[in-house]
């Protein structure tokens, strides 16, 4: 059974992610990806499909970065946790589109990748605060 306390730090640390994320990629970088991604780009994202991401991913950032540092009672242990996956998810989705997609502009991964481990670093520090307070 998973413990109600993972639950609602796993719902807080989603509506973060998707808050966050969405003005970064909606207002702050918006201009920025769509000149790296031209015609790869919606006009208007998959909401659902978006969805699902957040709700895998801080699911994921929780169980491996804010609850191992909530046992360790370190919030450094969150944002170093949340970092190294941050790096290694959005590293993976950036490397293999360098990889496999011609024309994949190399600026955009190294903004993505460095959006992405502090973004996750940040989230778990969210999911370490909300594990500590429920």
């Amino acid at each position: 059974m998973i413990p109600a306390g993972f639950l609602k730090a796993w719902a807080g640390t989603a509506l973060f992610l998707l808050a966050v994320d969405a003005l970064w990629l909606g207002v702050v970088a918006k201009g920025f990806y769509a000149r790296q991604l031209g015609d790869l780009m919606l006009d208007q994202p998959r909401l659902g499909i978006a969805a699902i991401f957040y709700v895998m991913y801080s699911g994921v950032a929780v169980l491996l970065a804010s609850t191992p540092a909530f046992r360790s009672g370190s919030l450094q242990d969150a944002l170093m946790l949340g970092a190294i996956l941050g790096f290694a998810a959005y590293g993976t989705y950036d490397i293999t589109n360098m990889a496999t997609l011609k024309n994949w502009p190399i600026t955009m991964s190294i903004v993505d990748m460095a959006w992405g481990t502090l973004l996750t670093a940040a989230a778990s520090a969210v999911g370490f605060w909300l594990l500590r307070w429920v």
